[in-house]
């Protein structure tokens, strides 16, 4: 049960979660830059953690000091990258994407259809197979499916990044169009089909920093309320009608009978904190050294080039006071778990100085191949309450964009004027001209 003391963090947590986001609003006319997203979002699950909704296991003191530096060093490695921003308080200036003289779009819907086109190639690539040797009753085997072809669920991967770029094209064009809107649909469609929930939350948050950054001071805390409540609904809608082979057995929990199916999403939400006190005081063997930071890389020489012997996909379980184990350690615990306490300290200093640098010049640049850069990035600081993010498929989204965006920016002026070419030569013209 709640007692005085976890209620008087929880609302420690919260007033600093606050404060956080304020001081975000206030360095970058923005709530959710970089530094407002990894400390506000952090110290919100924190709070969480701390009503005690569920009787999870008691954080060490070691884990409280861990939190605490890693969040300083994060603001430090943030306010490194524009001192003057903090120290002399000379706000980033508040520039609307598209709506500045130097701002293009160029490239942008070339993007937006040929990512479009090569993610729902992926989805129905994968559900054609998935119907030769199954049928829709068993849509329980349809994730695991999924995963199963080589190479194809990259193509659906990417349906993450078509709803920030719909929302990218929709600002640019001032509405939508029936084409655009349909390829929305379909990709979305297709990450429901992969049956895992973060692809919805990646593809939904990024598409909220993308328009935050876009309109910076329009975006308000209201709306990561509606946000989260967005995302509370879907969990709760999948846990019950699709991933139902999931054992979700609780106890000391204080949530009535009829309103147990919160109780997932709230371990979601919290546990990774007991998940990383377990981890600090006795750590899991590592299949690989830097299993987590650099699973990218044994990924690529494991089940890529087979140099090595494949490595798991997932972390080891730790006990966290539920009968099931928890495999998540949170970002800093992650960090933490890889090379220990320094590893905790440099890990958010360079993440902060990163994400805040990427963010900065998307907006002082009014570029949106970086705002999309951007986003992507900070949805590894946004999840980083739950787990360290920052591997293969985030630094593939991030390496197609930055590919892609900056190819289609290059060449799009190019097939502008072939199609100006090819319709000044049109019969019809060529007929006036001879008359």
């Amino acid at each position: 049960m709640l007692n005085l003391e976890g209620f008087f963090i929880f609302l420690i947590c919260a007033l600093l979660a606050y404060g956080s986001f304020q001081l975000s609003r206030l360095a970058y006319g923005d709530n959710f830059a970089p530094l407002g997203i990894f400390l506000g979002i952090n110290l919100i699950s924190l709070s969480l953690y701390h009503l005690k909704l569920i009787q999870l296991n008691n954080l060490s003191f070691q884990a409280y000091s861990l939190i605490a530096v890693s969040l300083f060093s994060f603001f430090f490695g943030a306010i490194l990258v524009s001192p003057s921003i903090i120290l002399k308080g000379k706000c980033l200036p508040k520039r609307n994407l598209f709506c500045e003289k130097n701002s293009s779009k160029r490239g942008l819907i070339s993007f937006f259809y040929f990512t479009a086109i090569l993610a729902t190639l992926g989805w129905i690539l994968l559900l054609t197979n998935f119907l030769l040797g199954y049928s829709l009753k068993q849509i329980y085997a349809l994730q695991s499916h999924f995963h199963s072809l080589p190479y194809i669920g990259y193509l659906n991967l990417l349906s993450i990044l078509v709803a920030p770029s719909f929302l990218l094209i929709s600002l640019a064009r001032r509405g939508v169009t029936s084409v655009s809107f349909c390829f929305l649909l379909s990709a979305i469609f297709g990450l429901l089909l992969a049956g895992i929930k973060t692809y919805i939350v990646f593809s939904l948050v990024a598409s909220f920093l993308v328009w935050s950054a876009s309109r910076p001071g329009k975006v308000r805390l209201k709306h990561l309320f509606i946000i989260a409540i967005g995302v509370l609904v879907f969990m709760v809608i999948y846990n019950q009608f699709i991933d139902i082979y999931v054992s979700r057995e609780v106890k000391r929990s204080i949530f009535p009978k009829a309103f147990s199916f919160f109780e997932s999403p709230y371990i979601y939400t919290v546990g990774s904190w007991p998940a990383m006190s377990a981890v600090i005081q006795n750590p899991p063997e590592q299949p690989r050294r830097g299993f987590l930071t650099l699973h990218f890389l044994w990924k690529i020489l494991g089940s890529g080039l087979k140099t090595i012997p494949p490595v798991p996909e997932v972390q080891p379980g730790v006990d966290i006071g539920i009968p099931r184990t928890f495999n998540v350690y949170s970002l800093i615990g992650g960090l933490y778990w890889d090379y220990g306490l320094l590893g905790s300290i440099l890990g958010c200093f360079f993440l902060g100085f990163i994400s805040t640098l990427f963010y900065i010049l998307a907006r002082k640049r009014s570029s949106w191949v970086l705002h999309l850069l951007s986003s992507v990035f900070t949805f590894g600081l946004f999840i980083s309450f739950f787990s360290y993010y920052y591997r293969f498929n985030l630094l593939l989204l991030m390496l197609y964009v930055f590919v892609f965006g900056f190819s289609f920016q290059k060449i799009s002026p190019l097939l502008s004027r072939a199609i100006r070419i090819l319709l000044s030569s049109t019969p019809d013209k060529k007929l006036a001209n001879d008359s």
